[in-house]
């Protein structure tokens, strides 16, 4: 009997915290199994009916509980939202307004912790003593909780607002070499037809027979999304612009295409790179007769970038320099606060038309902590801003935690 080698397998649990890289990877061979825990973990936590009654303007620890640490100690975002059913007694049969706010709350601990968020750019200047930075992705917004502030590594903290992520709007250099052919036909290798370049603007012409084509190869990323524009100007024949993966007009390797456009005027549209390599390729459509042709002008291609956006407060001196040097930020739950308070996380508030003596109610309340793996102590905390004597009752209060890998 020959020797045989088995293939090597991994059994048991399998716990990845960073990138796994592998040229081939079935599906059969990955289950729910091999990520429980580390991926996501859930938590719930009740509370028995509590009667909330206190003074004008005083708030009540509604509950107090702890949200695990997480499980390797492994970095994730941590969520928090509850709900709970209650009913409000006036004690008066006159209508009247009721206004309740509610508060998550998360104690500072002894150490506290601040999470490296990226290095930030200044974009513009806002009003309200605001500028506007980014970060490059949407990872930065995973790492920015609802509450705390935004400063350096050892404080300077400040205040944001407006956070977003934007994968379009912004966009990169532009990867057309002389698309405006203000160099002539440089950088344009012509592929069948004649071309022209003079007063900066480019003319191609078609061959005795079939379509006339020029092209520019362009380095590209798999995967990204880039956007193509230009002007299609004079002529006597269609012109084409087309992305492809090779120098020709074969169209199982054109990715996108402008179509065939006879008038003069601006053309725009998008493509996802398939390859390290593209091609813009300008085309005309077709001949009757040799040298029929169409103009092109002003060709742009730019990748669109993936940022996350946010107004960072300027007050007490802005952080990020306006020169464009960028800068690391992190993300301080706490802003610096004592060890051992309570530091706001989130606020809700409602108010609603009260009938007389007693309404049913329902509330729910979220909240985004932050990206960081230690116990936070929680507490939920209430009050009433109406008149004296008018109590609140919460029902069945419940509290879901969530702690989920985000990268």
């Amino acid at each position: 009997m020959s020797w045989v080698q088995k293939p090597k397998t991994v059994s048991g649990k399998f716990i990845v915290d960073g990138t796994l890289e592998a040229k081939h990877i079935k599906a059969t061979t990955i289950t729910a199994d091999k990520f429980s825990g580390s991926v996501e973990e859930e938590y719930w936590a009740y509370t028995d009916a509590v009667d909330v009654s206190w003074g004008y303007s005083g708030f009540h620890t509604v509950h107090t509980f702890t949200f695990p640490k997480t499980e390797l100690g492994i970095f994730k975002g941590r969520h928090i939202n509850w709900s709970a059913e209650g009913y409000h007694s006036t004690a008066s049969s006159s209508r009247s307004d009721g206004t309740f706010e509610f508060r998550i709350e998360v104690e500072v601990p002894s150490v506290q912790t601040a999470t490296n968020i990226g290095n930030a750019t200044h974009l513009s200047s806002a009003s309200g003593d605001y500028q506007v930075v980014s970060f490059e992705g949407n990872l930065a917004s995973n790492r920015i909780g609802s509450g705390g502030s935004i400063g350096t590594q050892g404080g300077n903290y400040r205040t944001y607002k407006n956070l977003y992520y934007d994968p379009r709007t912004y966009q990169g250099s532009d990867l057309v070499t002389n698309g405006n052919f203000n160099s002539g036909t440089a950088n344009w290798t012509l592929g069948a037809g004649t071309h022209s370049s003079g007063y900066g603007a480019y003319s191609l012409a078609t061959p005795s027979s079939g379509q006339g084509f020029s092209y520019q190869a362009l380095t590209t990323v798999v995967g990204e999304v880039y956007q193509v524009s230009g002007n299609i100007t004079g002529g006597n024949i269609a012109g084409i612009i087309r992305i492809s993966t090779a120098a020709d007009l074969v169209e199982n390797t054109t990715i996108a295409t402008s179509g065939a456009i006879n008038a003069v005027q601006a053309t725009s549209f998008e493509f996802t790179a398939t390859s390290t390599t593209t091609y813009i390729i300008l085309a005309t459509s077709g001949a009757t007769s040799q040298g029929q042709y169409r103009g092109f002008d002003n060709l742009v291609v730019k990748q669109y970038l993936r940022k996350t956006i946010i107004l960072l407060s300027t007050t007490g001196g802005a952080i990020v320099p306006s020169d464009g040097t960028p800068t690391s930020l992190w993300y301080h739950p706490y802003s610096g606060a004592s060890a051992g308070t309570y530091a706001v996380v989130d606020t809700m508030k409602q108010t609603l038309r009260m009938r007389s003596y007693v309404n049913y109610l329902r509330f729910t309340q979220e909240s985004y902590i932050g990206w960081f793996n230690d116990d936070i102590k929680i507490r939920i905390r209430c009050m009433n801003t109406g008149a004296f004597g008018k109590t609140l009752t919460i029902n069945d209060m419940k509290i879901f935690m969530q702690s989920r890998i985000v990268e």
